[in-house]
C-alpha cells in the first residue's frame, strides 16, 4: 500500500501514501526545525488521518500548550488537501 501503486489501488486507494514512520520524522523535523536543531526531544505522540498521496502539499503548524519542568509540550497538525494527515504532541527539553 505504501510503495506499490498497483497494490494500493487494487485496496480502493488512489494511489500509494505516505506511512507512519516518514510522517513520524516530518513531525520530529518541523519541530527541530521550528524550536532548534540542538533541542532534546522528549517525546512524539501521533494519529495519523488522512491519507497524504504522493504530489500533495504537506503542511505543518505547532502550538505550544504547556511549558512545565522545563519540557514543553507542542501540538502539532500536518494538513493535506483532504484534511488533518497528522495530529500528535511532541515534548522538548527547554
Amino acid at each position: 500500500m505504501h510503495h506499490d501503486r498497483d497494490a494500493a489501488q487494487a485496496a480502493g486507494s488512489k494511489d500509494v501514501f505516505m506511512n507512519i514512520l516518514t510522517t513520524n520524522g516530518l513531525v520530529e523535523k518541523f519541530v527541530s526545525d521550528w524550536v532548534g536543531h540542538d533541542c532534546r526531544l522528549r517525546g512524539i505522540a501521533i494519529r495519523l488521518g488522512a491519507p497524504a498521496y504522493p504530489y500533495d502539499t504537506l503542511t505543518f503548524t505547532g502550538t505550544v500548550t504547556d511549558v512545565a519542568d522545563d519540557v514543553a509540550t507542542i501540538e502539532v497538525v500536518g494538513t493535506v488537501s483532504l484534511g488533518a494527515h497528522v495530529t500528535g504532541t511532541v515534548r522538548v527539553a527547554v
